[in-house]
């Protein structure tokens, strides 16, 4: 861990070293508590240790009674410059392991440009930033309420309740006799309380209630939301954020919802 924290201070130094000391510390904690396993890989050269990447690893509830599917969320990767021709063979070496789902949702410039050739696929462009005090005047056709108004299952109520433990706001959107758990992650935008979706069964619903979403996230204090999102479906009154990074995934995954949770938005708070 000491030698990740350092590798990971030196690769962004923009980031102060308490940020991966607290950051590192809930990863690992809820890696210990749920026997997850390793937080990482570290690349060592001669000895030395020249690369680090967090995998952020989860379970998912499969469909039809299936077995649940594995998920790693890649993250905060960085290679030393001296060694930056070793980064695909480092990659090439975590995605070895037989998971499921793996999940990009924060890749730098030149990492977005490599991991289309390992099997990623991008899924949205970035996010699209809400000002809730305009929406909170939309009126939707659903209504949004404590989340325990979804029938949660076993295995989503680990997810919920893992959630609000480490921080997030849940809550139950209902729509059409449907009621599905939503969960934001919880940070600031430029001094001013926001939130981001993190997970969303049907973002199409999401879209329909901005409105009651936006009520019930500033009755919490929330003064923003960004939701995931490509540049041609940026919702009315929105704007798209050119700091938020494209998302990518490899392997089973959901395609109408968003499914960024046990990752960097959750652990690091970013």
């Amino acid at each position: 861990m000491e030698e990740a924290r350092a590798l990971l201070a030196r690769g962004f130094p923009l980031r102060p070293p308490s940020f991966w000391a607290e950051g590192l510390d809930r990863l690992a904690a809820f890696h210990e508590a749920s026997g997850l396993g390793p937080v990482g890989r570290i690349m060592r050269v001669k000895g030395e240790a020249v690369g680090v990447i967090l995998t952020m690893r989860s379970r998912r509830a499969a469909a039809d009674g299936a077995a649940s599917r594995s998920v790693v969320n890649l993250s905060s990767w960085y290679v030393d410059e001296r060694y930056r021709l070793l980064a695909p063979r480092m990659l090439q070496q975590v995605l070895a392991e037989p998971v499921d789902t793996f999940t990009d949702l924060t890749p730098s410039p030149p990492v977005t440009e490599m991991i289309g050739r390992f099997g990623f696929t991008r899924r949205h462009d970035g996010g699209a930033i809400l000002a809730l005090p305009m929406l909170a005047l939309l009126m939707g056709p659903g209504h949004v309420g404590p989340v325990d108004e979804a029938p949660l299952d076993g295995d989503m109520a680990r997810v919920v309740d893992d959630h609000i433990g480490l921080g997030c706001i849940a809550c139950a959107l209902v729509e059409g006799g449907a009621a599905r758990p939503l969960l934001f992650s919880t940070g600031r935008r430029k001094g001013l309380p926001a939130a981001r979706l993190v997970y969303a069964e049907d973002v199409a619903s999401v879209r329909r209630n901005l409105g009651e979403i936006a009520r019930f996230l500033l009755a919490r204090g929330v003064i923003c939301l960004e939701l995931p999102a490509n540049r041609d479906e940026i919702p009315p009154g929105a704007w798209f954020s050119t700091r938020s990074r494209p998302t990518f995934v490899r392997g089973a995954h959901m395609p109408a919802a968003v499914d960024h949770a046990y990752s960097e938005f959750v652990f690091l708070r970013i």
